[in-house]
């Protein structure tokens, strides 16, 4: 039996706290967390069942003629988690039991939208979030957010580091107040005064803006009766619909995170299959440190691959190159690559032998870095997921980096025979110093101040004292490691006295006719392997490479761009590495 909503009796101007009061009288609207799911499934299939739940209703209603479902109950937990800790100090028997009430009410708005309207912490935990319309809220704050008055701006960077950063303007702040990079960091919530055209709110005030939060869900008023309530829904998603060609925050949706439900994962993931077995006519293919390893990227003597599948188990380099990887997915059918993936775990090890874990076994799909372009976007897999990023912020970001890559040094090195030995760079670098006047090898003399307890100020020392950083990238995250060595050099000098006296005493050490007494304001980016160029950086690595110009130029330093000549490492023969 299907229930029918009615509309409410007028509320009284003493109504709670979720009343509005307005020359004494009630709004006919109250705020409401609402969330979209795309339509095609059963009503109660939007929901997950829970065990904890005792409901009050469950099941079908009708909503201004339009099918709906209403979840409404309270969830009951054991006891709150620091309950243990007042009982022990008070000596009392205290009865603390989490208790959530909670409401969720699922309209069925047109053909294309399910709206999912929740009250309650606990209401949200009964989606089923792989369903869940990703950046729903934040399509709909980009078109109505007043830019100069923002408020908060949550974001999250595409790196390693997975650094997550909340800037905040109590009396709001414009656009410019919230630097966000392109292409290389996803905007998660929004917060800010907004017009809420075409709503009920907005012909109850004339035209009042009110304060919205936005992510993958929106906080916003709803009308309170029926007809009000799924007229606003209806209002609601048309706006989220609509271009946001003339906002000035439509680069907030240039890079999102691809969730389960995206019309294009199948065909990302036929791609990623394809490109696992070595054949990069889609695009690009590396390996890409998670974040769960970043730590033991310097302590790395060996890994171990683990499968689960045909694979088995195998020791692997420390140089450990992404050919190594595709060689052993190209023997497996591309229909069976991806469950192969699923299975597989990588793990950095101290030892040589593949025997001392650095980290526990991580799946092998963090480890895999893939860039891939489907009519006009670009789409990364980092760290295990999907992210899209729109055609506009990937040139722009092209762009400024071939600006950048023309900036390069007059340094010349000798050539790079690559060997594969764990201590290769240090050898390469000390052969540098020796073969070439004026070059002095740092690599490995590390200095120590008190925000770095082992800091490696350069790998060479160059003629003009150009602070130069070598590395042979075979992985798509060595361009990160190279960009860190770098930013924390530069920044150590500026901030530490320590460094800046620790640099001029290992150049004296070296030279004793050349002394540094001011900061060098010269920094070498050197690469064996391949060279300087935007077309076969990862789109990621070109965020970060932009990153650490902007340090730079902060710092007052130059960047400049160096090839080094090279010799790569002969491929071996047969099955290089057995079964450990």
């Amino acid at each position: 039996m299907t229930a029918t909503a009615h509309s409410p009796e007028p509320p009284s101007p003493n109504t709670g706290k979720d009343g509005i009061f307005l020359t004494g009288k009630t709004l006919p609207t109250a705020p409401v967390t609402i969330y979209r799911l795309r339509a095609g499934l059963p009503l109660v299939d939007y929901l997950k069942p829970a065990e904890d739940a005792e409901y009050d209703f469950d099941g079908p209603v009708e909503i201004a003629g339009l099918a709906a479902y209403v979840s409404a109950g309270v969830r009951i937990g054991d006891e709150a988690h620091w309950a243990g800790h007042p009982r022990q100090v008070t000596g009392l028997d205290l009865p603390l039991a989490v208790v959530s009430p909670f409401t969720v009410l699922l309209v069925e708005v047109d053909e294309n939208w399910v709206c999912a309207a929740t009250w309650g912490t606990a209401a949200r935990h009964l989606l089923d979030e792989t369903l869940l319309n990703e950046g729903f809220g934040l399509a709909y704050a980009i078109r109505r957010l007043d830019p100069t008055t923002l408020r908060t701006v949550n974001s999250a960077a595409l790196d390693t580091a997975s650094r997550q950063t909340q800037t905040s303007y109590p009396l709001g702040g414009p656009l410019s107040a919230f630097p966000i990079e392109p292409a290389g960091e996803i905007v998660t919530r929004l917060a800010g005064p907004a017009s809420l055209a075409g709503l009920t709110y907005d012909r109850a005030t004339g035209g009042k803006a009110w304060q919205i939060r936005a992510g993958d869900s929106l906080h916003i008023q709803l009308g309170r009766s029926p007809e009000d309530f799924v007229a606003d829904l209806r209002a609601i998603c048309r706006v989220a619909d609509s271009s946001d060609e003339t906002s000035p925050l439509r680069f907030v949706n240039e890079v999102r995170p691809v969730g389960a439900s995206h019309p294009l994962v199948a065909r990302l993931e036929a791609r990623l299959a394809v490109a696992l077995g070595g054949d990069e006519r889609f695009g690009p293919i590396g390996i890409c440190w998670p974040t769960a390893a970043a730590r033991a990227a310097e302590e790395a003597d060996s890994f171990t691959f683990t499968s689960f599948g045909s694979l088995g188990r195998l020791r692997l380099d420390p140089d450990l190159d992404i050919s190594e990887i595709t060689e052993r997915f190209a023997r497996v059918p591309e229909s069976a690559r991806l469950a192969e993936l699923a299975g597989a775990h990588l793990t950095p090890c101290a030892d040589d032998q593949g025997e001392e874990a650095l980290t526990r076994p991580i799946t092998m799909r963090r480890w895999i870095a893939f860039e891939t372009a489907i009519e006009g976007t670009t789409f990364c897999l980092n760290q295990g997921r999907w992210y899209e990023i729109g055609e506009t912020a990937v040139n722009r970001v092209r762009e400024l980096v071939a600006e950048r890559l023309a900036s390069t040094s007059d340094l010349r090195f000798s050539t790079w025979h690559r060997s594969g030995a764990r201590d290769d760079e240090h050898r390469y670098c000390e052969l540098v110093a020796e073969q070439q006047p004026g070059f002095l090898c740092l690599d490995k003399d590390f200095a120590r101040t008190p925000m770095h307890p082992k800091l490696e100020l350069a790998d060479l020392i160059g003629l003009g004292d150009e602070l130069v950083h070598v590395k042979w990238p075979s992985r798509a995250t060595e361009m990160g490691h190279l960009f860190t060595q770098a930013r924390a050099s530069a920044w150590a000098q500026r901030l530490e006295p320590e460094a800046l006296v620790q640099l001029r005493d290992k150049v004296w050490a070296l030279d004793s006719t050349r002394t540094i007494t001011t900061r060098p304001r010269t920094v070498v980016l050197a690469i064996g392997g391949r060279r300087w160029d935007v077309n076969t950086l990862f789109t990621l690595s070109q965020v970060g490479l932009l990153r650490l110009v902007q340090d730079l130029s902060y710092l007052g330093v130059t960047l400049e761009f160096a090839n080094i000549p090279f010799v790569a490492k002969p491929k071996r023969k047969g099955a290089a590495n057995q079964a450990a």
